[in-house]
């Protein structure tokens, strides 16, 4: 037992999809800014890896469930599991050991996957080094979240029926109630999206900081909200090498192997008939009897209108985006798949279906990885965690790493922003050479 203890441990404990990112990347950049107003919010490493959610760290620790809910497989870990949970037991232990302010913040969505053991003993443990310790969850209704749960699985090469999904919500707020049942406090998440300062301006107020500091601060989105086109293509790829059977198919799989089509534009992503549909009766009696229990209302869902898909935004980015997959068999089976629709479409969409089948004849299905899947890979991590680290010392170095890590990965809101901080920062704005 240590002498020094937190005032206070809040533990914001999701739910899934619920802007968890968004509020952990946030508080990850302004870590310095949450530490001068009294708040640790704590910056986990492994190897060369860095931490803004701390689902892994947490699972790392208390984890006892054989596969540790997945962490593995998500890390790319070799067989290193024991020593990925030392390292991040001696970080959580220096934190809790060595309070630098009054509160310690800690985000991890996956506490509600916990088994009831591990989160009776991440609840000890966390108790012993403070007066108080708080638990914050958001929950969103069953009908808005499906969706996003089922992106975020097919993205992880799972093969999922939507029916699956219901109770799913309730299943999770159930899991958290009955360990923390007296010390947990529920929001609603559409109400807390429409806070003045957005949802996590509006996390922020609730960590008690003055609202008029925090609506000083420039918050970056990372909510990407995968197209129709961007998961059927993902579909079909599982559907031919779904996740944890590569001894069946032999095409070993890992969590970010999608992350190429994840951001293909297209049309925004919906359940294909759910409307008046068996499944979204089941997601409705779902919300209604949470409404009951948490003495909130959900709002309606939209109606829904029955997108065309493959328009010109997507057509101009299939190519690339199928030749950026780093295993020639998704690419195959991409491949298939925009034939199988360029056929589908022949008679409807003539005009379409010509030029799907021309992407498919030039979408590259050797064996060698391309080199611009290469570079983003190990490239832009590798440029993005540079320059944070050169932040404090150099704008100007910072801003350099910071461009090329936007050249291997144009599309990441954090990297762009970080461009744009780093350039009203510098006196100068260096060129970086393309091509």
């Amino acid at each position: 037992m240590t002498e020094k203890r937190f005032k206070q441990i809040i533990l914001h404990a999701g739910l899934h999809k619920t802007g968890t990112s968004s509020i952990q990347n946030n508080c990850h950049k302004y870590r310095d800014w949450l530490h001068e107003h009294g708040i640790v919010y704590p910056g986990f490493k492994y190897r060369d890896k860095h931490f803004s959610n701390h689902s892994e760290p947490l699972i790392g620790v208390f984890g006892t469930k054989a596969g540790k809910y997945g962490m593995p497989q998500r890390l790319m870990l070799e067989g290193a599991t024991d020593e990925v949970s030392a390292v991040f037991s001696q970080q959580l232990q220096q934190v809790l050991e060595n309070p630098g302010g009054d509160t310690l913040l800690l985000s991890a969505e996956m506490i509600c996957e916990f088994s009831g053991n591990d989160m009776a003993a991440l609840r000890r443990h966390l108790e012993k080094f403070t007066d108080s310790l708080q638990v914050m969850a958001m929950i969103r209704s069953p009908e808005s979240s499906v969706e996003s749960i089922l992106q975020q699985r097919c993205r992880g090469g799972n093969l999922v029926e939507p029916e699956s999904l219901v109770g799913v919500v309730t299943q999770r707020f159930k899991a958290l109630q009955h360990g923390f049942a007296d010390i947990l406090q529920v929001v609603n998440y559409h109400e807390a999206r429409e806070h003045p300062l957005g949802l996590v301006g509006g996390f922020f107020c609730r960590l008690g900081l003055p609202q008029a500091d925090v609506a000083r601060l420039e918050f970056v989105s990372t909510n990407v909200r995968t197209s129709m086109e961007s998961y059927r293509l993902m579909e079909a790829i599982n559907r031919a090498y779904p996740a944890g059977k590569a001894s069946d198919h032999g095409v070993r799989r890992h969590f970010s192997d999608m992350n190429a089509l994840y951001t293909l534009p297209g049309q925004p992503f919906q359940i294909e008939g759910i409307a008046q549909s068996p499944l979204s009766e089941s997601l409705r009696a779902e919300g209604a009897a949470l409404e009951r229990e948490l003495k909130f209302t959900f709002p309606p869902v939209p109606p829904r209108s029955t997108p065309v898909l493959w328009q010109g935004e997507t057509l101009l980015a299939l190519q690339s985006a199928i030749n950026l997959l780093d295993k020639p068999e998704f690419r195959e089976v991409a491949k298939g798949f925009l034939r199988d629709e360029a056929t589908r479409l022949r008679g409807s969409a003539p005009d379409t279906s010509a030029v799907l089948e021309f992407i498919a004849q030039k979408v590259d299905v050797s064996q060698d990885p391309p080199t611009e899947l290469i570079l983003q890979k190990v490239g832009a991590d590798y440029f993005k965690y540079a320059a944070l680290q050169m932040e404090p010392v150099s704008a100007d170095m910072a801003l350099w790493l910071m461009l090329l890590a936007q050249q291997l990965r144009p599309q990441a809101e954090f990297i762009s922003e970080r461009v744009e901080h780093y350039r009203k920062k510098s006196a100068a704005t260096p060129d970086i050479a393309t091509g």
